[in-house]
C-alpha cells in the first residue's frame, strides 16, 4: 500500500504523481551541505529550522554538513485571519530557545513560496544582531513571492506545483512520503 493511499478519502489521491524522486532529493541536499560547507568552514553556524516541514530536509542536511560547528534550533510560525480574500497576519508560534547575537545563522526552509513567512522570520531576527543571516531552501517558488525574499542556497527551483512529501503536508498529510 503506497503513502498516498492512507490519505483521507476526501483528497483525490489519483491527482498525485512523482516529480521529484529520492534520488534527486538526496543529491540536492548533498550539494547544498557542501556548499554550506564550504562557506562555513572552520566556523560556528546556528540553523534554524521552520517547522514543521523543514524538520526532515533539515535532519538529511546537518548529516552532510562538514567542518562546521553547528547548533540546531527550530522556530514556528502561522497565519492567522486568513480567508480567500485576506492573506492574514503572520504570528510566530515557537520562538528561538538559542541566542543569535552576534552569530552565524542560517534559516532552513524546505519550499519558499510567498515568501511572507520567511519574511517575517528574516526581519525578526536581523533586531537580534547576528553577525550574518542567510536563508537555504529545498524547493523555490520564486514566481510565487508577495514578499521581497530571496534564498542564498537554493536546493532547485520548481514549477507552480503542489508538492507533498519529503516533510511537505496537504493539511498534515503526506510528509512522511520519501519523493
Amino acid at each position: 500500500m503506497t503513502e498516498l493511499l492512507k490519505f483521507p478519502s476526501h483528497f483525490v489521491s489519483q491527482q498525485f504523481v512523482k516529480y521529484i524522486d529520492r534520488e534527486e532529493i538526496d543529491s540536492i541536499t548533498t550539494q547544498l551541505a557542501e556548499k554550506v560547507s564550504e562557506r562555513y568552514r572552520g566556523e560556528e553556524l546556528i540553523i534554524i529550522g521552520v517547522l514543521k516541514g523543514s524538520m526532515i530536509f533539515m535532519s538529511d542536511l546537518v548529516k552532510h554538513i562538514k567542518g562546521v560547528k553547528i547548533y540546531v534550533d527550530f522556530v514556528s510560525v502561522g497565519a492567522v485571519g486568513r480567508s480567500k480574500e485576506n492573506q492574514g497576519s503572520i504570528v510566530l508560534k515557537k520562538d528561538l530557545g538559542t541566542s543569535i547575537f552576534e552569530k552565524n545563522v542560517l534559516i532552513v526552509e524546505e519550499i519558499i513560496d510567498t515568501g511572507r513567512a520567511l519574511h517575517f522570520l528574516k526581519e525578526r531576527f536581523s533586531l537580534a544582531n547576528p553577525r550574518n543571516l542567510n536563508v537555504l531552501t529545498l524547493f523555490d517558488k520564486p514566481y510565487k513571492r508577495l514578499a521581497p525574499i530571496t534564498a542564498d542556497f537554493i536546493g532547485k527551483k520548481i514549477d507552480d506545483q503542489f508538492v507533498v512529501g519529503y516533510g511537505l503536508d496537504l493539511e498534515e498529510f503526506g510528509r512522511n512520503i520519501n519523493d
